[in-house]
């Protein structure tokens, strides 16, 4: 009994593959992956700027430079970023950020992750320097047709000289389920979700067109109308971008489509575990893996 259990359990987890991307910028960003720095609807559309993008171990080293995405400014600088297919499934984007102020003190400093369909659809989740106080606390922000809609997600602020580093995870745990925010400062306390979390994709515009039309996936820096000697400094570990495609999404393209029903058609019959065409899990290819195609033909399909 117990071997059969192990089996089943085999069975079930081998038919929900990850799509996972990682990128630990080991001596730069990674080749094998596509990334760029432009910004649809941004002035410039090239963000990059080589002299204040650097690279220290493996970390991305950002110097912060004038320039925003709030309302019609849109002015960003340096925002590498990865082209990502509509998110629908289990999925999770995490990266780990340190914040080094140098004495900026008046402005909403901020260092982060931000999902963009372009500059005026956005959504970002950031560390940020409080004004006035120099604590820090995590935020987010989002944007619709040039229009500033915050959601409404934060954590209480701290001392830098608790944590200047923060690790910052979106998921969405079940299909059009809410979206969670998270944050660990490292201090052995683990993942904390922010107040205000989690919230319904339909609650910020942005963010499910985002989920449901895909986008990109970038980095992200703003000094906030802050302006002084010695710029603030984004320092970037890594950033991680994982999902479970959706079980009818065969052939994991983002898009349920005849390339998918066609697999299914000729897997029919077959049987056994990690069955790329089992999209229920029951171990066997047959009406009910083609039925649950059909009924989900167009998922995450774009135009």
């Amino acid at each position: 009994m117990r071997a059969i259990l192990v089996l089943l359990g085999a069975c079930l987890i081998a038919t929900t593959p990850a799509q996972r991307v990682w990128d630990d910028f080991l001596g730069g960003l990674s080749s094998q992956l596509p990334w760029g720095w432009q910004v649809s609807g941004n002035t410039p559309h090239n963000t990059y700027d080589s002299a204040f993008v650097q690279y220290d171990g493996e970390r991305l080293v950002i110097t912060m430079r004038s320039g925003t995405l709030y309302q019609g400014y849109n002015s960003i600088r340096n925002v590498p970023n990865l082209p990502v297919v509509p998110l629908r499934a289990d999925w999770r984007i995490e990266t780990r950020v340190q914040l080094l102020r140098n004495g900026a003190s008046n402005a909403y400093v901020q260092a982060g992750v931000v999902l963009f369909r372009d500059a005026d659809h956005y959504l970002n989740y950031h560390l940020v320097l409080e004004p006035g106080t120099n604590r820090l606390f995590v935020s987010t922000g989002a944007e619709w047709a040039g229009q500033y809609q915050p959601p409404g997600v934060a954590s209480a602020s701290w001392a830098p000289s608790q944590s200047d580093t923060v690790r910052l995870l979106i998921r969405q745990r079940v299909p059009g389920g809410a979206i969670h925010f998270y944050y660990d400062l490292e201090d052995g306390l683990g993942w904390r979700e922010a107040s205000g979390s989690p919230i319904a994709p339909s609650a910020v515009p942005a963010l499910e067109a985002f989920l449901t039309q895909g986008g990109f996936v970038g980095l992200y820096t703003d000094t906030a109308g802050w302006s002084g000697v010695n710029p603030p400094v984004a320092r970037f570990d890594y950033l991680e971008i994982e999902q479970t495609p959706l079980p009818q999404d065969v052939n994991a393209d983002g898009c349920v489509d005849d390339a998918d029903l066609l697999a299914v058609l000729f897997a029919f019959g077959q049987s056994g575990c990690a069955l790329e065409a089992d999209t229920n899990a029951d171990r066997v290819v047959d009406d009910s893996d083609l039925l649950a195609v059909l009924f989900a033909f167009g998922s995450g399909c774009q135009g």
